[in-house]
């Protein structure tokens, strides 16, 4: 990772500062959640400054965000690590917090859904919402047309949220 310049860095804060408005609807959309929401908005910061190289000074960065963020939420919520325990610290002791109901019913409607999927739904939802490939990425690895991926990967997620159980 290139070392980032101080005024670099100042410069991506004070261009981010403004977006948390946007980046915190944009989250309550994703996670249905306030709390869920501003965590999410500190996954994608820390994210954000860990890939801070990448950042082009002067680009659009709430789009380098909101993109960012909704890869975070779908890779969280896809591999299951939503199902997972927390450790949340009180006064020193870590105590396990576990999933609240809704998340637990969401988490299991969606593993439901997930073997209805397609074999090329899957694959396409793996390689570009958990993995983080572009379309070009998973056209090349996939050996179809970028249409393709973006029908595929709409219908995925369309058959993901309920709103069609029959794609194969």
């Amino acid at each position: 990772m290139p070392a980032i310049s101080a005024a670099t860095e100042r410069q991506f804060l004070a261009t981010v500062a403004p977006c948390i408005p946007d980046l915190r609807r944009y989250a309550v959309s994703l996670t249905r959640n306030r709390a869920d929401a501003d965590d999410l908005i500190q996954e994608t910061l820390l994210r954000a400054a860990l890939k801070l190289h990448l950042w082009q000074p002067g680009s659009n960065i709430v789009a380098w965000l909101i993109v960012m963020m909704r890869r975070l939420h779908l890779s969280k919520f896809v591999s299951g690590k939503r199902n997972q325990t927390e450790m949340v610290s009180i006064e020193g002791w870590d105590l396990p917090s576990p999933p609240s109901q809704t998340e637990a019913i969401e988490l299991r409607e969606l593993e439901d859904r997930w073997p209805n999927l397609s074999r090329s739904h899957r694959e396409v939802l793996r390689l570009v919402a958990i993995n983080g490939a572009s379309y070009e990425e998973a056209s090349e690895r996939l050996h179809v047309p970028i249409g393709t991926i973006r029908s595929r990967l709409a219908r995925a997620r369309t058959a993901l949220r309920g709103e069609d159980r029959a794609v194969h």
